[in-house]
């Protein structure tokens, strides 16, 4: 069977409806059934497929075109009056083909093309950071936000040196009220009161104001570890940092400390600790490899030998034949230690990036380099520069699309949209919701009919009211197991997606009467699929399906499926004229190919070998060059061999069996039936054409 996607956009190419419902009344061309089809109809589809440079119109060309055209007018009128339109299946497949052609006019594309430049021109530039992170849980309550925003600015203070008791102190406040610590409060809330304040006190007790030391005594982040350190952004890859934490980096001044700045993480202190253009080395490694409980005695053995190996490149060695030979990376060993092209910010240890980046000339190699890995040397084979932006940008775009920042172009269709469709709130009413959504939520179990006596309207599009049985719906269907949040505020979140949601549907639905093009887009892959199943299951399928006819058709036909003539021949590739020979007199005692091959060649030594088949003309030249005539060819000298052929037999052109010819028969079959079919609907659906009409076109 044909493919489906193949076929589909054969049909959109060759049949597009382009301007059906945008042409004015016109002369009629045609008709076909109850269908008039006018010139206007024809010309809008024949230019746009045959005639876009704006040529004078062929005669000959519409004339062909014509008869396309019909038979495909002809199908999907056919398919639409069987209900195909209307199965489950066909508009499952049109909905899904719809979200696909929908996406571009869903998306505001002056925003991610921005992006997308700005994500390219950050690429110029590697970023080193640190920061300090006050985490934050997703969708937070408003008093956790404010608390986790006091603390990171009373961290901020301290690092610049700004003691603030009194703030320290409304903090303290602040996180015992959120926890509603009393006297009577369990252990456990006493406890959790503690640990969200001893460690802003053991900053308090840091006899240093650095950065690296507070990071290490207050971050909720596990580069806390290295000071805060996160290491180099560049572009796109930011090491899973959003895109606020971004924004940030390639803004700020090196060594100023920037926030507190809000993320969906929660609130960082980030410090730019290095900015460096950006730069992409081809390099090699050379590596001996810690094993595991290793001695001292090994490790200074080890020392001893990296060493040596530096010694020996010092003196000439060639650095690529040592690392086939000894580098304990077998990977990049056999290919003389190359690794490819690596960037500042690179999954590589630290230490071996700093090394590769103190390499100033292609062809330098460094001195020994420790990592936990073990020793390393390392050459540098190339540099290049960032690729031209044309290069590069639908990757880009795809990333960005991809990416979270993509959730801002989101916010600002949603926006757009809004404006749009004059969307109107009434009042609060989600807020309805607080006294209906309970416990149950966080378990799976709330159900639309907790919401029962909620049907008031929530807010308007255009002239499309969304109620409060709407809302209760969508819960139903959205929510998730959430553990530890309050049900007020997965109303809240919830309710938020709901509108964004209803709006972005609100402009799907109305794509069409907004957009002709896609309108048109969509008249073209509806009667593309129409035409698809139809033509599938009145042809292509029902010819592989169909056995019976299929053999019938080959047993009327079977002059279409012949067998040319053939030879039943064996090409003989021998030693020597001598061994040639020796052939040839076996051939005339009529002794066979295998006797013949038994009787010359000897234990592992081979003087003769044969190639027997039935040849068709024009396979084999020697063949070709005797005419078929049968007997034994003259010698050829091919590749040092002595080579001729025995023409045993000729085989003159016969009928192919069924099975010999399947694919061909139901090809022709396939052919066939489609023929027969468009015959039918002609019956069906007469086609009366007017010739003056079609004669008086220029």
């Amino acid at each position: 069977m044909k493919s489906k996607i193949s076929c589909l956009t054969t049909a959109i190419f060759l049949f597009s409806l382009a301007a059906f419902a945008q042409q004015p009344a016109n002369s009629i061309l045609m008709t076909i059934g109850n269908e008039k089809v006018t010139v206007d109809d024809f010309l809008a589809v024949y230019k746009k497929n045959n005639n876009k440079d704006g040529t004078p119109l062929d005669k000959k060309s519409m004339e062909e075109y014509l008869n396309l055209y019909t038979v495909f007018r002809l199908k999907v009128k056919e398919a639409k009056d069987m209900g195909i339109d209307t199965s489950k299946s066909f508009r499952d497949e049109l909905s899904g083909y719809r979200k696909t052609l929908a996406q571009p006019y869903l998306s505001e594309k002056e925003v991610i093309d921005n992006m997308v430049k700005e994500v390219y021109d950050r690429m110029h530039w590697d970023i080193r950071t640190s920061h300090i992170l006050v985490k934050l849980e997703a969708d937070p309550a408003p008093e956790d936000t404010l608390e986790a925003y006091m603390k990171a600015a009373l961290i901020s203070d301290f690092i610049t040196k700004e003691l603030n008791p009194a703030g320290l102190k409304k903090y303290e406040t602040t996180v015992r009220t959120n926890l509603k610590i009393s006297k009577t409060s369990s252990p456990a809330d006493t406890l959790a009161a503690f640990n969200k304040l001893s460690s802003l006190r053991n900053m308090m007790k840091l006899k240093t104001h650095s950065f690296s030391h507070v990071a290490a005594a207050v971050s909720d982040h596990p580069s806390k570890t290295a000071g805060g350190d996160v290491g180099y952004l560049t572009g796109l890859t930011g090491q899973g940092f959003p895109y606020e934490y971004e924004n940030i980096a390639y803004s700020a001044k090196t060594g100023v400390l920037v926030g507190p700045v809000r993320s969906s993480m929660g609130y960082h202190l980030i410090q730019v600790t290095d900015k460096r253009a950006h730069k992409e080395l081809h390099v090699a490694h050379l590596m001996l490899q810690f094993k595991k409980g290793m001695s001292k005695d090994d490790s200074t053995k080890l020392k001893a030998k990296i060493d040596s190996v530096s010694g020996l490149l010092k003196q000439g060695d060639n650095y690529e034949d040592l690392a086939k030979k000894i580098s304990d990376h077998k990977e990049t060993g056999k290919k003389g230690g190359d690794i490819g092209w690596l960037s500042i910010s690179s999954n590589f240890p630290p230490d071996f990036k700093d090394a590769v980046f103190k390499i100033h000339e292609d062809g330098m190699v460094s001195p020994p380099v420790q990592t936990r890995f073990g020793w390393h040397i390392v050459k540098r084979l190339g540099t290049r520069e960032l690729p031209a932006f044309d290069s590069l940008k639908a990757d880009i775009k795809t990333k960005v699309q991809q990416d979270a920042r993509s959730l801002v172009a989101k916010e600002k269709m949603i926006s757009k949209i809004k404006m749009q469709y004059q969307f109107k709130e009434i009042s609060k009413r989600h807020t309805d919701f607080y006294a209906v959504v309970d416990s149950t939520i966080s378990m799976g179990l709330w159900t639309v009919s907790k919401a029962k006596d909620l049907t008031k309207p929530m807010f308007t599009l255009l002239d499309k009211t969304f109620t409060q049985q709407d809302f209760a719906a969508y819960i139903e269907k959205n929510h998730r197991l959430v553990a530890r949040i309050s049900p007020r505020r997965i109303v809240d979140a919830l309710y938020k997606k709901f509108v964004d949601e209803s709006c972005m549907n609100f402009k799907e639905s109305r794509l069409e009467q907004e957009f002709p093009d896609f309108r048109i887009l969509m008249d073209e892959y509806r009667d593309g699929i129409l035409l698809f199943n139809l033509t599938d299951q009145k042809v292509w399928t029902k010819a592989i399906k169909d056995t019976t006819g299929a053999k019938e058709y080959h047993e009327k036909f079977k002059e279409h499926f012949m067998w040319d003539d053939r030879a039943d021949a064996s090409i003989f590739s021998c030693k020597d004229e001598k061994t040639a020979e020796k052939v040839k007199k076996l051939i005339r005692q009529n002794k066979s190919d295998m006797e013949i091959l038994s009787a010359i060649n000897k234990d592992t030594v081979k003087y003769v070998s044969v190639e027997s088949k039935v040849y068709f003309k024009g396979e084999s030249p020697m063949l070709d060059a005797a005419n078929w005539n049968i007997g034994v060819t003259p010698n050829e000298s091919i590749k040092g061999k002595v080579v001729f052929a025995n023409i045993k037999k000729v085989v003159k052109s016969t009928p192919k069996t069924y099975a010999e010819s399947k694919g061909l028969v139901t090809s022709e079959y396939q052919a066939w039936l489609e023929k027969e079919w468009v015959d039918s609907l002609k019956k069906k659906y007469p086609v009366s054409i007017d010739r003056k009409v079609f004669d008086s076109i220029k």
